[in-house]
């Protein structure tokens, strides 16, 4: 049976990276709800880029990410307006 999904694009601080890639979440969930689940200890990602900080710098664009919870400073939805102002 498949479940159906929304993709959400997200931005993730880890020590020393920076990571933007989609979240799959359950149609109607929530990105909290979600990351509050202590059976879930990976995130999975896709068309994941991992940045460099400091610095900025391009190191890995890769297909699929699973990503230890327990390794991230920060984490939030990278919407529309963020990506406008990112690009001016």
């Amino acid at each position: 049976m498949k479940v159906e999904q929304s993709v959400i694009e997200v931005v993730i601080s880890v020590q020393n990276s920076r990571i933007e890639g989609n979240m799959h979440l359950p149609s109607g969930g929530r990105l909290t709800d979600y990351l509050a689940l202590p059976e879930r200890k990976f995130i999975p990602l896709t068309e994941a880029k991992i940045f460099s900080i400091p610095g900025n710098e391009l190191l890995y664009v890769v297909p699929f990410l699973s990503l230890n919870k327990a390794f991230i400073i920060y984490i939030f939805p990278k919407d529309k307006e963020e990506k406008d102002n990112k690009q001016l």
